[in-house]
């Protein structure tokens, strides 16, 4: 009769075959995990909201945007497939009006779902021409400058005063082509500045110049009417 003793190394098993089994329980398990997970509902909104919340959500440090205009290096960091935050860009861009005197003709204002970057002023466009001035290219290069770190969707509209273009050798025949020259001067300094979705142009002509009814001094209306207006949506991002 055989005793196998503590000690006795030589009569033990050393088979690895339980491990086999051992990994096909594991493989079991990871497989029903992954099933769990699949056939699991995911709360979208609960899920946005957390994004936003990491993507878009303004700190404590409000004023401190608003005072330096800093944060606009932090928006290219954020990879945030979504639009950003109308009210966060709208900080950045009056922290830059903050800094720099050239942009202070420049109006800046919500209007329902979009931010209007205004450009509206003699020293923008003189009565019958596209062109703007240098200080006005600088203007559109700082503007483009932070907005080509988003993914909104641009809009450029070009408008003009009510006066009809009469002169035989006037370079565009009509206001509502000398609108669109406007806007399209205007979007190519966007793109210049580093803007990288494609921009939608229209010109409005003097469509638009029942909304100056308030001004009263008829010289400033028709100032106001030469404008500019550099349109952000709050859309899906992506530039659509």
């Amino acid at each position: 009769m055989n005793f196998l003793f503590p000690g006795n190394n030589k009569d033990r098993d050393y088979s690895n075959a339980w491990m086999t089994s051992l990994a096909d329980l594991l493989a079991l398990l990871l497989a029903f995990f992954v099933l769990l997970f699949s056939m699991s509902e995911i709360k979208v909104d609960r899920w946005q909201t957390l994004t936003e919340t990491f993507g878009n959500k303004m700190s404590d440090i409000t004023d401190l945007v608003t005072k330096t205009g800093e944060a606009e290096k932090n928006m290219a960091m954020i990879n945030e497939p979504k639009a950003i935050d109308l009210s966060y860009l709208e900080h950045i861009l009056n922290g830059k009006m903050q800094q720099n005197t050239l942009l202070a003709n420049v109006e800046i204002f919500r209007a329902s779902e979009r931010l209007v970057i205004s450009l509206a002023g003699q020293d923008f466009f003189q009565p019958g021409t596209e062109k703007e001035s240098n200080s006005v290219a600088e203007v559109i290069d700082m503007i483009g400058g932070t907005l080509r770190h988003i993914n909104n969707r641009i809009e450029v509209y070009g408008h003009t005063d009510p006066d009809p273009i009469t002169s035989p050798t006037a370079k565009y025949p009509n206001n509502w082509a000398l609108s669109l020259a406007r806007a399209l001067s205007v979007a190519k300094e966007l793109e210049y500045a580093g803007y990288s979705y494609p921009i939608r142009v229209y010109g409005m002509a003097d469509s638009r110049f029942s909304e100056l009814a308030l001004v009263d001094d008829k010289d400033r209306k028709y100032v106001l009417a030469r404008r500019v207006d550099i349109v952000v949506q709050e859309a899906e991002g992506r530039g659509q």
